[in-house]
């Protein structure tokens, strides 16, 4: 019985070689699909946001309205508090409509998984939506630059809207609400400088 050769040096590394070539052809795959994963998980916790704020609004009988960071990556969910309401409250201050229906409680700000961010949205404006959204744009912000307000009402429906969510390496996705019936649709991931001119085109 003849005794087991083992392997020699040369052989040893031709084999390493072949790991590490095989380890760099597959690394660009790899980040790609993590950065495409971040993306997908920012675009559903939009989704999710987009859907509670709707539920909010049927529920407690108000006006919701969500809003987004341009640019960034915080997004907020507020009720909107009528004039008459915010006159009978203890401040009456009937311009802190959004600030007193949380004067007990700070708002709280999430945000997007790291990597990610919101690139650009907008949303249609409607004739009873007019008067909420001035309200909100006139108490202007905390040194955010926040989205026009896409608001969402008690009987289930909202206002036609559209977000895209991205990341540095030009990849993003499209939410889109449809506000008959507040329904959201979540896109493929796609070329972010499509999405962005196609946003532009949409307006």
């Amino acid at each position: 019985m003849q005794p087991r050769r083992g392997y020699t040096l040369i052989e040893l590394l031709l084999v390493l070689a072949i790991i590490v070539i095989a380890a760099a052809a597959a690394a660009p795959s790899l980040r790609r699909t993590v950065r495409n994963v971040a993306v997908k998980s920012a675009a559903n916790d939009v989704r999710a946001a987009l859907t509670r704020t709707h539920v909010l609004a049927m529920k407690t009988g108000r006006i919701h309205v969500f809003q987004f960071e341009v640019g960034g990556t915080k997004y907020k969910i507020e009720p909107w508090i009528g004039d008459d309401d915010a006159l009978e409250s203890k401040d009456g201050d009937p311009n802190s409509a959004l600030a007193a229906s949380s004067s007990s409680k700070a708002v709280v700000e999430p945000t997007l998984p790291e990597g990610t961010k919101f690139v650009v949205g907008d949303t249609a404006g409607s004739s009873r939506g007019q008067r909420v959204e001035e309200g909100i744009v006139g108490m202007g912000g905390s040194g955010v630059t926040w989205s026009r307000p896409i608001l969402f009402f008690p009987d289930g429906s909202a206002a036609d809207a559209f977000v895209v969510v991205g990341n540095d390496y030009q990849t993003g996705i499209r939410v889109d609400l449809r506000g008959m019936t507040s329904s959201v649709r979540v896109s493929d991931v796609s070329d972010l400088r499509k999405l962005e001119q196609d946003a532009t085109s949409s307006r």
